[in-house]
């Protein structure tokens, strides 16, 4: 795509740590579903990633990638400070997509996930603003644009996280190994 190194390793371990760390910790706060404990048991011989998990998980990985990737695209032939867009919109995106991986995604029954969330979004941009966090990083000051496009990527990553759940949730139960019913 004539991009060079896309992000930096220290860039990839900081979006790693934001966007699995705090956000992850607050998903295992996520009421259950109601219902849940009536459902069949999904049987033995089922992988982890039974249940239709592969169409998901490719999905949004392709939604992830082909959107960062834009994004950079575009930014570096727009001259704009390209890898520091890319930083701040992958992990906006995972971010967006934790948000929209709730079971209940308009309720307040999980405040710690909102909260782990904005501050993970707002140590994903102190790495952009901050000298000394841009130092350690390697990103360079974005516009306030550029910084808004970055934020509002978040938005596509929650958008397709709950399309995909629609999508998912209104297949044909397989009740050898296929999706759980809902």
């Amino acid at each position: 795509m004539g991009l060079a190194l896309s992000l930096l390793p220290a860039q990839i371990l900081w979006i790693n740590l934001l966007t699995h760390g705090l956000p992850g910790v607050a998903l295992g706060a996520e009421p259950v579903e109601s219902g849940i404990m009536r459902r069949p048991a999904r049987p033995p011989e089922q992988s982890v990633l039974g249940a239709g998990l592969w169409p998901r998980i490719l999905v949004m990985g392709v939604v992830v990638t082909v959107g960062t990737l834009a994004v950079g695209v575009w930014a570096q032939q727009a001259g704009r400070p390209w890898q520091s867009l890319v930083f701040l919109v992958l992990g906006a995106t995972q971010l967006g997509v934790a948000l929209g991986s709730r079971s209940r995604p308009h309720s307040l029954a999980n405040p710690f996930l909102l909260v782990a969330v904005a501050a993970a979004l707002a140590l994903q941009v102190a790495g952009i603003v901050l000298p000394p966090l841009r130092s350690l990083l390697g990103t360079e000051p974005l516009a306030w644009p550029d910084l808004a496009l970055g934020l509002a990527s978040g938005c596509w990553g929650y958008l397709a996280m709950r399309g995909q759940s629609r999508i998912f949730r209104a297949a044909p139960v397989d009740r050898r190994g296929g999706l759980p019913p809902r």
